[in-house]
This record gives C-alpha cells, sequence and structure tokens, in this order.
C-alpha cells in the first residue's frame, strides 16, 4: 500500500488465496479515544476486492462518511474489526466473504467476494440530539413527540386539518449547534409520514435500517426551505404539500408529507 497519511491510499491487490479469517492491521496507530459498540465513526475509506479492483472511497467524495459500529448497521467485518481501535489510526481490514457480504452479489462487488478495506478513523459523531424541547401551539400542524430516545418519536397528525399550502417547518426540540444553510450537509435521523392516514413512509430508526445518514439538504423535498437557520440537535418539523412534491413522489406517495427530522450534526 502506497500514499501519504490521511491522504486516499493505492492498495495492491491481493497475492495468493485470500485468508478464510478476519485481518486487521493497523498501519498507523491513533492517540484519540477507542471506538466503542454504538458510536457513530466518521471515517474516509477506501473499498476493492481481493482481485485489486476498486468499488468505493469516500475521499473521491470529498467528505468522510459515518457508521454506527459494532450494532450490525455495517457488515461484520467492519463492526468486529473496529470495534476498540483508536480515533487517528489507519486501519487495513481484509473481510471473508462470510464477514462481508457472503453469496450476494452488490454493484462493484461479485458474490463471495474478499474484501480490502483501508480505513481513516476521524471522530465519533453524536448518536442523539440534545436540545429543549419548544412549545407546540399551532393546532393546525402535527404534533411531534419529544422523547429522545432509540426509536421515531410519535407524530400526531391534526384532525380535519388540511395541510398547509406552503412549506411549513417548526422547532420542537431546539438544540444549540451549528446553523443549517442551503448547501449543508446534516446527520439525521429521520422518519417520513402521508398526511392523509399516517401511514409511515420511511423511518431511519427501525429495525433494519442503516440509522442515521449524512444528507444533502436538498435530498429530500422541504428539506432545504424547511431546515434552513434550524440548529445541529435540534428536532424539526416539516410539512411538504403534495403540490410541492417531484411528480413522480406526488403519484406514488398521493398526499401531502411530514417529516420528523432529528439534526444530530451540520457540514
Amino acid at each position: 500500500m502506497s500514499g501519504k497519511a490521511d491522504a486516499k491510499p493505492k492498495v495492491d491487490k491481493g497475492e495468493g488465496d485470500p485468508p478464510k479469517k478476519l485481518v486487521v492491521k493497523v498501519l498507523k496507530k491513533g492517540d484519540g479515544p477507542a471506538v466503542k459498540k454504538g458510536d457513530a465513526l466518521n471515517a474516509n475509506y477506501l473499498g476493492q476486492t481481493w482481485q485489486g479492483k476498486a468499488f468505493d472511497n469516500s475521499w473521491d467524495r470529498g467528505v468522510p462518511a459515518t457508521f454506527e459500529i459494532g450494532s450490525g448497521k455495517v457488515i461484520k467485518g467492519w463492526d468486529e474489526g473496529l470495534v476498540g481501535q483508536k480515533l487517528g489510526s489507519r486501519v487495513e481490514l481484509v473481510i471473508p466473504p462470510d464477514k462481508g457480504y457472503g453469496p450476494e452479489a452488490k454493484e462493484g462487488i461479485p458474490a463471495n467476494s474478499t474484501l480490502v478495506f483501508v480505513v481513516d478513523l476521524k471522530k465519533i459523531m453524536p448518536s442523539k440530539i440534545e436540545g429543549k424541547p419548544v412549545a407546540q401551539d399551532n393546532a393546525d400542524l402535527p404534533k411531534v413527540g419529544t422523547a429522545i430516545d432509540e426509536k421515531a418519536p410519535k407524530i400526531t397528525l391534526p384532525k380535519g386539518k388540511d395541510a398547509p399550502k406552503d412549506i411549513t417547518s417548526a422547532t420542537v426540540v431546539e438544540g444549540k449547534g451549528a446553523k443549517i444553510g442551503d448547501k449543508s450537509i446534516v446527520r439525521a435521523n429521520f422518519e417520513a409520514v402521508a398526511w392523509k392516514d399516517g401511514k409511515v413512509l420511511a423511518d431511519t430508526w427501525a429495525p433494519g435500517q442503516p440509522g442515521a445518514q449524512d444528507v444533502p439538504v436538498t435530498q429530500y423535498p422541504g428539506w432545504k426551505e424547511g431546515l434552513k437557520g434550524k440548529k445541529a440537535g435540534s428536532r424539526v418539523l416539516i410539512v411538504v404539500p403534495k403540490g410541492k412534491l417531484p411528480p413522480q413522489q406526488q403519484k406514488a406517495i398521493g398526499s401531502d408529507l411530514v417529516f420528523s427530522v432529528d439534526v444530530l450534526s451540520v457540514s
């Protein structure tokens, strides 16, 4: 392997038969705290097959990625190989198929592939919001629960009320972190429900879901307008009228849309 520290590495292809067990090699030992189970690890990484075909890396995207480690949100090789490593380290993982994707083929990854990752462990990100509840005194808007725990807050829709005609947002829990701008990337947990019947359309807290996501505010309808000026650590209600959704989503959802968004961090 070659490349400057903290820069995108160049990793040679494997020689001979790949190992049948997980191999963890610390290429540079950091002096930060150790990664614990359940931590949201912010890291740069490069992944390639044993044969040397690269399939993903964060350096080309220009921003590190964040993953919940040690709790089954990522492949076993990451969970087992990175828990206990110190922040500031560069770690190489050689992951056999049974601790990778096994017989399931992924984009750029054939079935039963041995995977090679180089991971730079940068920092631990917040996994929950921290703020103070704000009075929800608009009877025309949904009410959102303020409990901070391991599941999505309850969204209670107003009975007999139509959704607002414009994108509308309200702070439910107010944090004290960085403000969100037009081009911000937020790390967020969120739930989306249909106004017409309360059907849950998305829930990052739900079992089997990847958990919090790093999301440009332009990715989801209404987020750019609804989150602008809000602070990291906040829970925000966003209502998006059906007419403000992209045509394809208007047809698929058939309803105004309600988001509850927990903003964990802003970059």
